[in-house]
């Protein structure tokens, strides 16, 4: 197998010459999606708390906010937990690196006893990354459902659907709850930030401060 010739970047990509460049590379990208889970995750939570008004948050960032989150949650999960079999489109190559990397990360995470079950789920990665599978089967599922979708709101009595609809929530932030609610799936930020945040510090010696 080639390694690359040369890595330039202006940021740290290569932390464990032991590995390879090319893990280095890959791995350097699901570091980066766990930096940003987190402060993603704060910004929202600032940004809820510091609203004037505390029911149906309305700042207009929160939508971005809310689908980044959840796309950086379902990258990082990706590239350090996926234990599936060999994908149709993934070459042979491409799925023995796979299987050094979760080896490499899981290791490290024993050697630390770190669990990380939000991280590990792969039902809730698979609603995240595919999204557009997700809805597509969720949304045309029942025409008695409404649909909350990437929203802020206090909490899932506050609001009342019409008589005869339920509703649904599509990467909605349920603040008394401080979860994700995502189709089916629950995604509880602060438990989140703090599996991302250990997760940096084990796998790749950074930083361990979630406030």
């Amino acid at each position: 197998m080639h390694q690359p010739a040369a890595i330039w970047s202006l940021r740290l990509v290569v932390f464990d010459k032991d590995i390879g460049l090319t893990q280095n590379v890959i791995l350097s990208q699901a570091a980066d999606a766990l930096s940003a889970v987190v402060e993603r995750i704060r910004t929202l939570q600032a940004l809820i708390a510091s609203s004037p008004i505390q029911d149906m948050y309305i700042s207009p960032t929160i939508p971005g906010l809310l689908s980044d989150l959840c796309y950086q949650a379902g990258l990082a999960s990706t590239i350090l937990f996926t234990n599936s079999s060999r994908g149709k489109k993934e070459s042979a190559l491409a799925f023995s690196i796979r299987k050094e990397r979760l080896k490499y990360v899981q290791d490290l995470c024993a050697s630390q006893n770190l669990q990380t079950p939000i991280l590990k789920d792969r039902s809730l990665r698979n609603a995240l990354t595919h999204i557009d599978e997700h809805l597509a089967d969720a949304l045309t599922q029942d025409a008695n459902v409404g649909w909350i979708i990437d929203s802020a709101i206090e909490s899932r009595t506050q609001f009342s659907a019409p008589l005869g609809i339920r509703v649904g929530y599509c990467r909605s932030y349920i603040r008394s709850e401080d979860k994700i609610v995502h189709l089916d799936k629950e995604l509880p930020l602060s438990a989140l930030a703090a599996e991302c945040t250990a997760v940096r510090a084990v796998v790749f010696g950074l930083e361990t401060s979630t406030t």
